[in-house]
């Protein structure tokens, strides 16, 4: 007898099914319908979960979040230099690693194209905005600490000018994909830190 799911597995299993959607065919071409369909579950299955295809998006992009954030706690090691450290970090989220790194990416373009479009989803789009800005700060703060950064600066501007740069990575990494490898994105990453360090 197949094991049978519980309520978290069966939720990451319609998301993982979203993802794979929502890549091949964007957020305005999915439907629940098609969500369920590729997950080889019932409508009302999915609906149970995730009411309305709102909830699923949110859903979604909590899980890629959360993604990013753990792939940022592993590579940062105690022993190492805070500049390499920061390198690592902005490297999770212009991830190039694999290919569900790189379906992820698209994903997160995609949401934010489409978020910036619809009212509906400001308010998430400003959340997760808030998010990254933190997480700029802290790598200019560390930074900073550890004597990279050694000029007066304001960490709020400057993780601005941080998440604009980053952002422009993700998105050339995501309509360019052939472009850019690990190293092409780590070389960008140290050319942005190293004018920052000065």
């Amino acid at each position: 007898m197949p094991r049978k799911l519980n309520h978290a597995e069966r939720k990451e299993h319609i998301v993982e099914a979203a993802f794979d959607v929502i890549y091949y065919h964007g957020f305005e071409n999915t439907s629940l319908r098609d969500i369920a369909k590729q997950a080889g579950l019932s409508l009302g299955s999915v609906q149970h979960f995730f009411p309305r295809q709102r909830d699923i998006y949110a859903f979604a992009m909590d899980i890629i979040f959360q993604r990013f954030e753990e792939r940022m706690q592993k590579v940062v090691q105690v022993d190492q230099d805070a500049y390499e450290n920061a390198v690592r970090m902005i490297k999770q989220i212009v991830q190039v690693h694999t290919e569900v790194e790189r379906m992820e990416n698209n994903i997160w373009v995609k949401f934010t194209l489409m978020a910036t479009m619809n009212p509906e989803y400001h308010e998430l789009q400003e959340n997760y905005r808030k998010v990254n800005l933190r997480f700029a700060e802290d790598i200019l703060r560390m930074l900073y600490e550890h004597g990279h950064i050694t000029n007066h600066i304001s960490i709020k501007d400057k993780a601005h000018s941080l998440i604009i740069f980053v952002t422009g990575l993700v998105f050339e990494s995501v309509i360019y994909a052939h472009l850019y490898n690990d190293q092409v994105v780590e070389e960008k990453v140290k050319d942005y830190l190293s004018n920052l360090c000065k």
